[in-house]
């Protein structure tokens, strides 16, 4: 299917003559179509922004779509007016910034690959969940982007059950540290999230490089409809291990984004209607 900036993931979707139904086997049955081939159709891919001295995009992907099941994060670069302006606007009550290719479609191994270093793209100050869409107008377009490190690349491997406890990714630099929810298979949630402190336990090349952390008393099911991160710490095992405890502080966290609609799952498990936090 053709993709064109300012068009809608859902609108892709209906256009493209995806049929999203009922999971199955945590995949969704679709109707035949150039999905369903193992190479990764070139495209158009939307991101989250986050992070304010060292940004941040996480991708946004779909279980049911093959060229966009894939979780990324990125550290990118963006011109220093398009910083200056979002870097404004990251206080209390701030929206999730989001930007997508503008000119070229590409696929995502071939940032993985090296292939693809810099990219034009839109960039906007706020996102639909309930449209799957950028919140019009732009920001800024047309404007390059430079990938810096791919700090996680990861295809939805279905042959690989979902995490015991709930699990995230823990990176950062700069004196600042995120979170990003382990999405594992159908249903799922996305959910990113700034630390208000850097954790002590990590050193900061270990927190550059991202690690996985799970919340050793937290099941990853049920999926929750709003954000899960509801105290202010949680007793976590760095990369599962029982020997390898630590205490995950969310005091002055902040969420970037929760939903477990926007197109992720073949069928939105909480029906909602907007991103919670």
């Amino acid at each position: 299917m053709t993709e064109r900036p300012g068009v809608s993931r859902r609108h892709l979707l209906i256009s493209g003559g995806l049929v999203v139904t009922a999971p199955l086997l945590g995949a969704a049955r679709r109707a035949p179509s150039q999905t369903d081939s193992i190479v990764d159709a070139p495209g158009t891919h939307n991101f989250f922004m986050f992070g304010s001295k060292t940004l941040y995009v996480s991708h946004m992907p779909m279980f049911t779509v093959e060229k966009h099941m894939y979780q990324v994060i990125l550290r990118v670069a963006l011109p220093d007016a398009v910083m200056r302006g979002y870097r404004a606007r990251q206080g209390p009550g701030r929206t999730p910034w989001n930007l997508v290719n503008s000119e070229h479609e590409y696929t995502l191994p071939q940032i993985k690959a090296g292939m693809l270093t810099s990219f034009k793209v839109d960039v906007y100050e706020d996102y639909s969940n309930a449209d799957a869409a950028p919140v019009e107008p732009p920001f800024a377009r047309n404007v390059p982007l430079k990938v810096d490190e791919v700090v996680h690349f990861r295809h939805f491997d279905f042959n690989i059950p979902r995490p015991q406890h709930l699990t995230y990714l823990l990176f950062g630099r700069g004196g600042e540290a995120h979170l990003s929810h382990y999405i594992a298979r159908d249903p799922d949630f996305q959910h990113i999230v700034t630390l208000g402190s850097v954790p002590a336990w990590l050193s900061p090349d270990q927190l550059a490089a991202s690690a996985e952390i799970s919340l050793a008393d937290v099941p990853s099911l049920p999926i929750p409809c709003a954000g899960p991160l509801t105290e202010k710490s949680y007793p976590v095992l760095f990369q599962g291990r029982p020997d390898a405890r630590a205490t995950l502080d969310l005091n002055g966290a902040s969420s970037v984004w929760f939903s477990t609609g926007n197109l992720l799952n073949a069928n939105d498990p909480c029906q909602s209607a907007a991103p919670r936090s």
